[in-house]
């Protein structure tokens, strides 16, 4: 609801922010993760729909810590506060940067870099919930895009 009428600079967000994947379909190298790194994956799960786990870095800094992502908080994932609440819940060095990857490299991201996605046109704040609850019909946003500077953005 938050960017409803706005346009992505990176159409992918939050899963790619522009070539950069955000959510891995298959395991990093462990040897690249350093203390207070981490990444998402879409690992399989029985005979149901796939899940998203946290891999991070164990402990003995030589095998990776996996802990699955309940689907509840698959809406908050992609905000400051998820992350800060996962550290609180966990003993160890806090986490903080997301590990992206395109075909042939890894991108080392602070978490905060990933949350927070640009934008070709200027957000405007919804001041209340009327305007809000009319934007948007079952979850979906139904206000067009604004039109101005778009060309210039664009270019």
């Amino acid at each position: 609801a938050q960017y409803c009428g706005l346009l992505f600079r990176h159409e992918g967000w939050p899963l790619c922010v522009h070539e950069k994947i955000v959510i891995q379909l298959a395991s990093i190298d462990w040897r690249v993760l350093r203390p207070g790194d981490f990444y998402l994956q879409v690992v399989p799960y029985l005979k149901k729909s796939p899940r998203i786990v946290l891999k991070c870095l164990a402990k003995d800094k030589h095998n990776v810590e996996e802990v699955v992502i309940p689907e509840v908080s698959y809406t908050s994932i992609f905000t400051l506060e998820w992350l800060s609440t996962f550290n609180g819940e966990r003993i160890g060095v806090a986490l903080e940067n997301c590990l992206l990857t395109t075909d042939d490299k890894i991108f080392r991201i602070p978490w905060d870099k990933v949350v927070n996605p640009e934008f070709i046109n200027k957000p405007k704040i919804i001041e209340n919930t009327p305007q809000l609850s009319e934007a948007l019909v079952n979850g979906v946003c139904t206000s067009p895009a604004p039109q101005e500077n778009l060309t210039s953005d664009l270019e």
